[in-house]
């Protein structure tokens, strides 16, 4: 049903060793110029060696709680500028709620950060916007991470051209609500089964969480302000959103994975709330790709469901 992972992608820089010297080296205290030269020389070497695709990767302290971070925009951060120039168009954050875990107590750190905006369950066998498979980067950490996160699903369900689709004209037409649903209930599952065994072969031995995806519209019409959003097709959002959810937890249970519920870590600040944690919906420029993702609020709020989880509920 699924493309085959393949063999797992190397990265690396480049190779090669000077031959020794016959003669003995010596080192003038007095030559500033020797030591910029070997300083800026180990510098260069330490930046093209860097494995590829490991952008927001941290080097841990002893004992501390290593997570890495896989999925879509709901885990790169894409609602948290500004974003990291390493692979741009995968718009990853330092502002993301994985990475933001190193800031409760206690830190967990973030090896990996290989969450991409747009992501489906594809990016994470296949390379995406010049990313390299998001399990090869996975596979080629030097250590096995404690934890991985994954939020995926979303984009394989259509969500984000359903919001778009709200401001442009209206949520749902000619069936669409019931075609997406039917996805969401009838296909979806397999394809999440079949992911989360791939995550878990490919970090054998890691606690693997599935994070579910926060609701974003308003739970009452009463504390809607967005005039483009009536009652109707509000509830119609929520109720996608809550299918979404239950099929990944599902599937979750299904792959013996974790699952993990980001529901109401938004309650009372949804988009279209007076003081909302989620960036207005936006057809042009920067504020398109922002639209309907948390804001830094909202990923700090997500980051505390998730650390609570982590450490609390176990």
């Amino acid at each position: 049903m699924r493309h085959s992972t393949g063999a797992t992608s190397r990265f690396g820089g480049p190779h090669g060793r000077t031959a020794p010297s016959t003669r003995t080296a010596t080192f003038n205290r007095t030559a500033p110029f020797t030591w910029t030269v070997l300083f800026v020389s180990a510098a260069l070497f330490l930046l093209v060696c860097t494995p590829m695709g490991l952008a927001g990767t941290a080097t841990a302290a002893p004992g501390t709680l290593t997570v890495a971070a896989l999925g879509d925009s709901y885990s790169s951060g894409e609602g948290s500028p500004p974003f990291e120039a390493a692979f741009a168009s995968c718009r990853r954050s330092a502002g993301a709620w994985p990475r933001l875990l190193a800031t409760l107590d206690p830190p967990a750190a973030n090896v990996l950060h290989a969450a991409c905006g747009g992501a489906t369950t594809e990016a994470l066998t296949e390379p995406q916007r010049g990313s390299p498979p998001q399990l090869d980067q996975l596979r080629a950490l030097p250590t096995r991470p404690d934890v991985v996160t994954l939020t995926i699903g979303g984009n394989d369900a259509g969500f984000s051209q359903v919001m778009f689709s709200c401001v442009a004209w209206k949520c749902f037409w000619d069936g669409d609500d019931r075609r997406r649903r039917d996805y969401v209930q009838d296909v979806l599952p397999d394809i999440l089964v079949t992911t989360y065994k791939e995550v878990k072969a490919a970090a054998p031995g890691s606690r693997i969480v599935v994070v579910g995806y926060p609701t974003i519209v308003p739970r009452s019409q009463r504390d809607n302000t967005c005039r483009w959003l009536d009652s109707t097709e509000r509830r119609q959002l929520a109720s996608l959103n809550n299918a979404l959810n239950r099929t990944i937890r599902n599937a979750a249970s299904d792959a013996g994975v974790e699952y993990v519920s980001t529901d109401r870590s938004l309650r009372g600040h949804e988009m279209c709330t007076k003081d909302s944690w989620v960036n207005p919906i936006g057809l042009f420029g920067a504020s398109r790709s922002l639209s309907a993702h948390p804001t830094r609020a909202g990923q700090e709020a997500m980051a505390k469901t998730v650390h609570k989880a982590l450490f609390d509920d176990r």
